[in-house]
């Protein structure tokens, strides 16, 4: 669920498999001037449920997933999933 009014979102998601030793998934807000980070998830926050806060999405036309090394990445290095935020 996400308002672009309130200018934030809330990201659920359950069974998702979690990523391998050494990587996390990386949230991406996308829009007109590219990627930017919105978080991190380990192995641990993923089962057996997540529930992530997502703020400052006004600008972003869709919320993409990245694997990356643990902590994180600058950029992503190949998006796999986008949910549109439109």
């Amino acid at each position: 669920m996400y308002s672009k009014d309130v200018d934030a979102g809330v990201l659920v998601m359950n069974n998702v498999a979690p990523p391998t030793d050494g990587t996390v998934y990386q949230m991406w807000l996308i829009g007109p001037d590219g990627a930017t980070a919105a978080g991190t998830m380990t192995p641990d926050d993923v089962a057996p449920s997540t529930t992530a806060v997502l703020e400052g999405i006004s600008d972003a036309t869709a919320l993409g997933f990245s694997v990356e090394p643990s902590g994180g990445s600058p950029q992503p290095t190949a998006i796999f999933a986008q949910l549109p935020l439109g």
